[in-house]
């Protein structure tokens, strides 16, 4: 797993050095103005910082702490069901009832987390991004029938 972890980071931080590279090329802007070059680039940097510590983790580590198993893909495969299931109801029942059912899911499905954290989060995470994105951002985000 350490190996795996070490590959798939270096392979990340060729990627974005190459991505960062490349949207370097483009009109930049100003954090008011940004160009077509803005977002590719503080992407690309981010994902070369955190494919850097992830290289740095996985070389200083000598063993695996993560098991592989049929309850960890049991857990990725209802992960990609919630997901699915988000999409498709996420017009009908709108954002933050449907980021609120996911959130709920993911802290009691994946990593089971008391009740009370589990509707606290899903809750802050509900309201907070729709806050951000349809409020402060202006995003039409699918309201609902709330």
């Amino acid at each position: 797993m350490v190996r795996r972890d070490a590959a798939v980071a270096a392979m990340a931080l060729v990627f974005g050095a190459a991505a960062a590279y490349e949207s370097s090329k483009l009109p930049f802007g100003t954090v008011h103005n940004p160009g077509p070059g803005f977002f590719p680039w503080w992407t690309s940097a981010v994902i070369v910082l955190l494919a850097s510590i992830l290289l740095f983790q996985a070389l200083r580590s000598r063993s695996s702490t993560a098991r592989e198993g049929p309850g960890r893909i049991a857990k990725v495969a209802a992960l990609l069901v919630a997901l699915s299931v988000y999409t498709f109801l996420l017009d009908p029942l709108g954002y933050p009832l449907c980021t609120f059912l996911l959130v709920l899911f993911m802290l009691r499905a994946t990593d089971p987390q008391r009740w009370a954290v589990a509707l606290s989060m899903a809750a802050i995470t509900a309201v907070g991004s729709y806050i951000v994105f349809a409020i402060w951002l202006s995003v039409p985000l699918p309201r609902g029938p709330l």
